[in-house]
């Protein structure tokens, strides 16, 4: 199936006006270099829809402090709840960094990524790399699940999923993200052919001058901030 000229026109429009410029995107390097970044944005889409938004906000509050690119594993992540003094200190002075006040705001899962940070650094999973290295032995792998599972609830399978997607375990993508994005730009009742909004979006990701696997995060991060449909995505 080829993609029509003004079918990729409208989309790539889409992606200009929603993401914003790619070089302001956050991608999947950032993320597979930074296992905090992985735990505080999977735990914390169990709220619905603002775990990019805390992600950003963790990111700057760390960029603040340091002079290098963000690479924090769980031990770090766990440094700056010991930093801000209590979770719900954590919630205010980090994942709300420099953000007002919001009444109705979104309930930050600090104590909740706190408590999967504390369970991955004592099963020995600081990093990326320690997490690859677990996913090649089924049995560790599991324990790790376990352990997610218990703080994140029983139905956790999604964020769990999320995670392991984030950090680059190979075989895991979430999936109807592309129909669900080039639906709603094309103005599709329901959801795209799942086939061929993969192959407009690697089209789309071509002239954006973009690896398509970028495309796909900054997708995922926009419809996370915008639409609870992500958890259709997910």
């Amino acid at each position: 199936m080829t993609v029509s000229a003004d079918a990729l026109e409208t989309v790539v429009t889409a992606c200009r006006d929603r993401l914003g410029d790619p070089s302001g995107w956050v991608t999947s390097v950032a993320y597979r270099r930074s296992l905090a970044l992985c735990i505080i944005e999977s735990v914390q889409s169990r709220a619905g829809h603002s775990e990019a938004a805390v992600v950003d906000r963790y990111l700057a509050y760390r960029r603040a402090r340091l002079d290098q690119p963000v690479t924090d594993g769980a031990r770090d992540l766990l440094r700056t709840f010991e930093e801000a003094g209590s979770s719900d200190q954590w919630a205010g002075k980090v994942g709300s960094y420099k953000r007002r006040y919001c009444a109705t705001g979104v309930q930050i899962e600090a104590r909740h990524i706190q408590q999967a940070a504390e369970r991955l650094h004592q099963l020995r999973i600081n990093s990326i790399d320690d997490l690859l290295e677990a996913a090649h032995d089924e049995a560790a792998l599991e324990q790790i699940h376990d352990a997610w599972v218990e703080v994140c609830g029983e139905s956790s399978d999604v964020t769990w999923a999320h995670f392991l997607m984030l950090a680059g375990i190979p075989g895991v993508r979430p999936n109807r993200v592309a129909d669900i994005f080039v639906s709603g730009a094309l103005g599709i009742s329901g959801t795209a052919d799942a086939s061929h909004a993969e192959e407009i979006l690697e089209a789309t990701a071509a002239e954006l001058g973009v690896d398509p696997d970028q495309l796909d995060y900054a997708i995922r991060r926009w419809l996370s901030a915008n639409s609870r449909r992500v958890d259709e995505a997910a």
